[in-house]
């Protein structure tokens, strides 16, 4: 069977086979990354970032396995979610720069911010990209989220 079995006995897609061996992912495989690009990079940024004690890639289409948010009109799947050390979930979905502006991209990020406010300290939502508009580089985006949000 190829790809990522999920708790419901669904698999991915496809699986990642690229080079890089991500140490921190919770499975034995990953579903549905490439082996380069933006969303790869960013896998790489959460998988090697100091607070993470492990993290899965998001599967889409599966409210039953997968971790979604209700939209006005749908699901949302975030791209990564994620285990801090100090036991704070991490919730990231990342978006190219085309797309960071968008209506959906807007909406996706009110509904994850109001999740994480609303989780009481134990839920961070980031919408990542390469450079966001402070200038930050992904892992700086990752490290001012984890950091400036830390837990009491």
């Amino acid at each position: 069977m190829t790809g990522q079995k999920l708790f419901s006995g669904k698999v991915a897609a496809w699986s990642y086979s690229g080079r890089y061996q991500f140490k921190n992912h919770f499975f034995g495989s990953i579903g549905e990354l490439n082996g380069e690009g933006e969303k790869f990079d960013c896998a790489q940024v959460i998988d090697n970032h100091p607070k993470l004690k492990s993290w899965i890639r998001n599967l889409s289409g599966r409210p039953k396995t997968s971790f979604w948010l209700p939209t006005s009109t749908d699901r949302f799947y975030p791209d990564f979610v994620a285990l801090l050390n100090d036991d704070r979930i991490l919730v990231v979905e990342y978006k190219g720069g085309d797309r960071v502006t968008t209506d959906d991209t807007k909406e996706k990020r009110n509904i994850g911010e109001l999740w994480a406010a609303k989780s009481k300290g134990k839920g961070l939502f980031l919408i990542a990209e390469k450079k966001n508009a402070q200038g930050e580089s992904i892992t700086e985006q990752l490290n001012h989220i984890v950091e400036n949000n830390a837990k009491a």
